[in-house]
């Protein structure tokens, strides 16, 4: 019996990041590839397609003696149970899981998110560079506040010209406004949509997916509430940069 229930959005992102994880030349048979193979029967069980459970259970049985027949059918198998978890995963979850290099997905991950604004954008990352305002801000739609906050010790110089570039094209038609917290104050990388929605990014904007895979999920409403008013009383006491 299992001790917790896990949603389609959780399952997305874990087979996900289990498939980025897959050994190379499955062919050959180790004992951590069997582990591997383990891990992945738990969760094509979890998304529940018959077929596909009894090909995994046949493949975990059989991969120490036959690697080379049983090996290489299990990313396939994930495959398929990846797209039935993003399927059954609410809409705005869809691409939440970044594989390495995929740059246009990371992109496009983050846009979903940040059309959902309406009036405001708070956007938290230590490491923040002018690639928040080049490669995802134009992505929200106008009218809305954008609003960077960033280490005062960790931010990248290129942040504060970019900004102000930002400013003179855009003014009020995409509002902006840049501010610094004291040194390794801030840990967190998130989204906070309309002071009510809170995503959290894996990683920097900077690197987002490009070394290591990455994923944007939405914080449990429980969490959220606590994470937006201690936010925003780091904003308003946050220094301009």
């Amino acid at each position: 019996m299992l001790s917790r229930s896990i949603d389609a959005h959780e399952l997305y992102v874990r087979i996900g990041h289990h498939l980025s994880a897959m050994p190379a030349r499955m062919e050959a048979y180790s004992p951590e590839k069997q582990v591997w193979i383990s891990k992945a029967v738990a969760l094509v069980e979890a998304v529940g397609d018959l077929v596909d459970m009894g090909r995994i259970t046949e493949v975990a049985e059989w991969y120490p003696t036959h690697p080379a027949i049983y090996g290489p059918s299990v990313w396939g198998i994930l495959q398929r149970a990846l797209a039935r978890a993003e399927l059954a995963a609410p809409a705005a979850t869809s691409g939440a899981f970044l594989p390495v290099g995929n740059a246009m997905d990371a992109m496009s991950a983050i846009g979903k998110v940040l059309k959902e604004a309406r009036s405001r954008l708070l956007i938290v990352d230590p490491y923040l560079d002018e690639t928040i305002l080049t490669d995802f801000a134009p992505m929200g739609a106008e009218g809305v506040k954008i609003d960077l906050l960033c280490d005062g010790a960790s931010v990248k110089a290129t942040l504060a010209p970019a900004v102000r570039r930002w400013s003179a094209q855009y003014d009020a038609k995409r509002p902006i406004e840049a501010r610094t917290t004291g040194a390794r104050l801030l840990h967190d990388r998130l989204i906070i949509v309309d002071d009510a929605k809170v995503w959290n990014v894996s990683q920097s904007f900077k690197d987002l997916a490009a070394r290591s895979p990455a994923s944007i999920t939405v914080v449990p409403a429980e969490v959220a509430v606590l994470k937006i008013p201690a936010y925003v009383d780091m904003w308003t006491a946050a220094a301009p940069l």
